[in-house]
């Protein structure tokens, strides 16, 4: 899956869970989206379980509690793209 379609797909996943939208857009950070922390649970869950990968916990538990001095919290949508891109790229590798 190239880049573009696993950013829609971010996207739509959050379109599931934001009610507003307004937050979605190319440089926001996922510290203006305003997620609960069961709103990033589903959300991790949901990405984890349609790209069949593991995202770090670190991060998981980072973003869904993203306290001031977290170094996630600079972290824009494209960033997570980023992070989703080389799970996948790993998981690909592994299963040479």
């Amino acid at each position: 899956m190239d880049r573009p379609k696993i950013y829609q797909h971010v996207i739509d996943a959050l379109g599931k869970i934001l009610i507003d939208k307004d937050p979605i857009r190319d440089d926001a950070l996922i510290a203006d989206l305003i997620l609960d922390k069961q709103d990033f649970e589903q959300f991790f869950s949901d990405l984890q379980a349609d790209f069949g990968i593991v995202i770090p916990p670190r991060l998981k538990n980072e973003l869904s509690d993203l306290p001031d001095n977290s170094i996630y919290r600079e972290l824009t949508l494209e960033g997570l793209v980023d992070v989703i891109a080389g799970q996948m790229k790993d998981k690909k590798q592994h299963k040479r």
